[in-house]
């Protein structure tokens, strides 16, 4: 014990001498030079950033550049002080405030990223893929290609913001984890080698995405910010173009999400959904011409004139006048339906009963459809061989009496639009209405409600 305290004294000691000895000075050296996010006088961007995301979340967004913020051996481009504000605003639009519409004006201030560092090019890795997005231990989201994006077109919102759904998923996941039963649903088909797999691989594994197949953590991540971004009716539309399993194994895995959301954040995920959709389409409207058909989006079109209000004056008259008809021939015309179906062909069905309405009918006729998504010029034609199953032979009992209705479908050619204007309503989700306009005559058409 002796010795180790004569040793302790000795130390002071040589530390009491270089205290004595120190000499001070005033570092000559531009601190501001070395990092430039030491803000002395903020520009406009600052004072933007400021009040749109640290004031109200305590979100600081960093854009000049800091070598230590981002990976190091790779060339990395500064991001333009221009694309700033423009980007953030999606961010703001599009992925803050749907999660304070569904989850409280609070939520994205108790659970965020408290960090957004923006790089304006692409990271590129060794395996030929590029990364446009990171989050570090849910303090921090790295943003790239920020000088290429266009906050007016919509593939460049999508992207940008699909990262941060991603990212932001495993930010929530840190915070309340997804069930493990979510990794069973797909055993088998996690792949590191993502790259390598193609899309139809991972579809038929039950993956969304082939970056989906690196882990079940990426997996719950891209499916949750890729239901969000595709939004219902594209994602249902590629869903139900897959084999059987492999829609029982995504259904199965949109449902976890959608129940992870509602217990571990009291979130509806479906309005979610359409909240960021809604923020989506204020960049770009949908178009229903480009909305239909199997893969595409919708593959129905379903209507009742008789009970529907604001139908055009043309169509209603030539749908009653079938009713006389078919009540005269002992029957009740119910409503009709197109189904969407691949290879340009359309389905129209007509529903009705006998006279007691004891029992419902259908009659079916196969048309070819040419639709131009450009410009959403339909034409309707009827095929010259008809199927000869039941519901078709039936289409020949009542063929006569439905006649003016069958014209109308076949004769000329409409525009495929939304009736938005006519009837108020969301545009560009399952049950919105979309309506064909005679091109001749604009307020001649017919409208049902777009369905899968």
């Amino acid at each position: 014990m002796k010795k180790i305290f004569n040793k302790g004294l000795l130390a002071l000691g040589m530390l009491t001498i270089l205290a004595s000895c120190k000499k001070e000075g005033t570092l000559n050296a531009n601190l501001d030079a070395i990092d430039q996010n030491i803000i002395t006088n903020k520009n406009a961007t600052d004072i933007w950033l400021d009040q749109n995301f640290l004031n109200p979340y305590n979100i600081e967004t960093k854009y000049r550049f800091d070598r230590f913020e981002l990976p190091s051996g790779k060339n990395i481009t500064p991001p333009s002080v221009e694309q700033v504000i423009p980007a953030m605003e999606m961010v703001r639009d599009v992925w803050i405030r749907p999660f304070e519409s569904a989850g409280g004006s609070d939520f994205i201030k108790k659970i965020s990223p408290k960090q957004f560092v923006l790089a304006g090019s692409a990271e590129y890795n060794s395996n030929g893929t590029i990364t446009l997005g990171t989050a570090e231990g849910g303090r921090k989201i790295v943003l790239y290609v920020i000088n290429s994006f266009d906050k007016t077109n919509l593939a460049s919102v999508k992207q940008m913001i699909q990262v941060i759904q991603h990212e932001y998923t495993h930010i929530l996941n840190q915070t309340v984890d997804f069930s493990p039963e979510y990794q069973t649903v797909s055993r088998g088909g996690y792949e590191a080698n993502w790259t390598q797999r193609s899309l139809a691989e991972a579809y038929s594994l039950g993956f969304i995405t082939q970056y989906a197949r690196v882990s079940p953590g990426e997996d719950f991540a891209e499916q949750s910010s890729n239901m969000l971004m595709m939004g219902r009716v594209q994602y249902n539309a590629i869903v139900a173009t897959l084999a059987a399993d492999a829609q029982v194994k995504l259904k199965k895995k949109e449902q976890y999400v959608v129940d992870y959301f509602k217990t571990a954040f009291n979130i509806d995920f479906y309005k979610l959904q359409s909240e960021v959709q809604l923020a989506l389409f204020k960049v770009s409207q949908p178009v229903l011409a480009r909305m239909i058909g199997p893969g595409i989006g919708y593959t129905t079109l379903t209507a009742n004139p008789s009970t529907e209000p604001n139908q055009s004056a043309e169509f209603l008259g030539l749908w009653n006048a079938a009713r006389t008809s078919m009540a005269a021939g002992g029957f009740v015309l119910s409503n009709y339906a197109m189904t969407f179906k691949a290879a340009n062909l359309m389905t129209l069905r007509y529903t009705f009963t006998n006279a007691a309405g004891t029992t419902t009918y259908f009659a079916d006729a196969d048309y070819t459809m040419a639709l131009n998504t450009t410009t959403g010029v339909t034409t309707f034609t009827l095929l010259a061989t008809q199927p000869t199953t039941t519901t078709y032979g039936n289409m020949g009992v009542i063929n006569a009496r439905m006649a003016g209705v069958n014209s109308y479908f076949s004769t000329g050619s409409f525009r495929a639009n939304w009736i938005n204007q006519i009837i108020p309503g969301d545009i560009g989700f399952l049950g919105s209405l979309g309506a064909f306009y005679k091109t001749t005559n604009a307020n001649s058409y017919f409208y049902g409600t777009m369905g899968q």
